[in-house]
């Protein structure tokens, strides 16, 4: 055989290997990612749902609402390393079989939970209405908002209890578990919204403020239901082998990933409460459109972000049990998973611009602000957001959450809140906090590639 022959041979086995490879990642992907995406879009679905059902008792308490969930929002997504921080760390012990540092992990992350949700709790509760103030809100807004927020924010300790169990399962490559749980909470709480808001199934009318109080006993159902399997289930029972006392040494990892998580969350959301604040200055209309715009974008990205926690879970694994060509294998096919979800929700918006306007309001003044160009706007970020996720998850499974914390903090404080700020002083309206959006999206598009091209994220941790 002639040594062009041997090369070429070599060459069609080594392809082959690759495709059998890519066939591989891309089940393991989808195994992971299918549950855990339908678990995330029952979020922003239940968002949805009860934002059409609040949209329809008038503009003031869509208005508040819109206030109230992007407060509550940030301030979990501050926490949010309790998920993020719980699925590398036990993705990688895992990885590594360490059983019992799986169990260990997830304890001390639901005794941070308790702790920082009793604080949260209480500060927000005292000081609901300042932060109403800060916000801009007119006296009918804070009205109808003040009580719905300290009702969902009570339920802080609840909430970040579950967020850790979220991210122990994840670690486990058991992304089944939190799908089952979501469907069980958001559909409770869909269900008391109905009662509560309008007074049906024999509940009192309590309009916005039923919406509170449904999330408050649908987050106390989800807690409990979640420490329930961990300490009586089966299949935990290699997790519950561990020492139950509290460890500097053992919360120190969760604080080094949390630190930086923290951060960049806190960068993010503090720039869309930001931007919230801005459209709320622009008045209850501009503000409820930037409301069904945000709204759009977290569906989006809530269902993408399954991708993330599947690469996450993966990435975190693989660097476990050093296999660090199979993780950058890996993302290179997740990548391509990210740019076919954002393609599919950019033509499934288009495709039914006026029955989503329509579904989310009633008022023309709303849907014109949101009509033609803006919309447009709306639906074609999704490609850019899709591999933005993808790329997101699969460097914090790496933790490499430091250049994530930094690339965050340059993008939505630099970027981001500028141009949000120059929309309220120079009339662009709605139409420039959408271009921040754009350009915060195209700033972190441009970061995590690069990042991800230059592979030293595989070593970061």
């Amino acid at each position: 055989m002639s040594g062009s022959t041997i090369i070429v041979a070599t060459r069609a086995v080594s392809d082959l290997t690759e495709t059998f490879s890519a066939v591989r990642d891309l089940r393991d992907i989808l195994r992971l990612a299918v549950p855990a995406m339908l678990a995330l879009a029952s979020h922003p679905l239940l968002n949805i749902g009860e934002t059409a059902m609040v949209g329809r008792l008038g503009t003031e308490p869509l208005a508040a609402r819109a206030v109230g969930a992007a407060l509550s929002g940030a301030l979990y997504w501050v926490f949010a390393f309790l998920t993020f921080g719980s699925t590398t760390l036990i993705g990688y012990h895992y990885g590594a079989k360490d059983f019992k540092a799986c169990g260990e992990t997830f304890f001390h992350a639901v005794f941070l939970a308790v702790l920082g949700g009793l604080f949260i709790a209480t500060l927000c509760i005292i000081f609901a209405a300042d932060f109403f103030h800060l916000m801009g809100t007119g006296q009918a807004v804070a009205l109808e908002g003040i009580p719905y927020f300290r009702l969902v924010i009570a339920s802080a300790p609840l909430t970040l209890i579950s967020l850790s169990a979220v991210g122990f399962f994840r670690g486990v490559q058991d992304t089944r578990t939190p799908m089952l749980m979501a469907f069980f909470t958001s559909g409770l709480q869909l269900i008391l919204d109905t009662g509560l808001i309008y007074g049906h199934l024999g509940l009192p009318r309590l309009g916005l403020t039923g919406a509170g109080l449904a999330a408050l006993v649908a987050q106390l159902a989800g807690a409990l239901t979640y420490i329930a399997i961990f300490f009586y289930s089966a299949r935990t029972a290699d997790y519950r082998s561990i020492s139950w006392g509290i460890s500097v040494a053992k919360l120190r990892p969760l604080f080094r990933i949390g630190h930086d998580l923290a951060i960049r969350t806190g960068a993010l959301r503090g720039s869309l409460i930001f931007a919230t604040s801005i459209a709320a200055r622009m008045g209850a209309v501009t503000l409820s459109a930037y409301e069904i715009a945000f709204q759009l974008f977290m569906l989006c990205s809530d269902i993408i972000d399954g991708l993330a926690v599947a690469g996450q879970a993966l990435v975190a694994k693989y660097l476990g049990s050093r296999q660090d060509a199979a993780a950058y294998r890996m993302v290179k096919t997740l990548v391509f998973c990210g740019i076919a979800a954002g393609t599919i929700f950019m033509v499934a918006f288009l495709s039914a611009q006026q029955a989503i306007l329509d579904f989310f309001t009633t008022s023309s003044e709303v849907v014109l602000s949101l009509s033609g160009g803006l919309f447009l706007l709306v639906a074609l970020l999704q490609p850019l957001n899709g591999v933005v996720f993808v790329l997101d998850g699969a460097l914090i499974g790496a933790r490499d959450t430091r250049y994530l914390m930094w690339a965050m903090l340059i993008g939505g404080l630099g970027i981001f809140v500028p141009i949000s700020w120059l929309s309220l002083h120079y009339g662009w309206g709605l139409a420039g906090i959408l271009i921040g959006i754009g350009a915060l999206m195209s700033w972190r598009l441009l970061t995590n590639f690069l990042r991800f091209a230059g592979e030293r994220w595989m070593y970061s941790g």
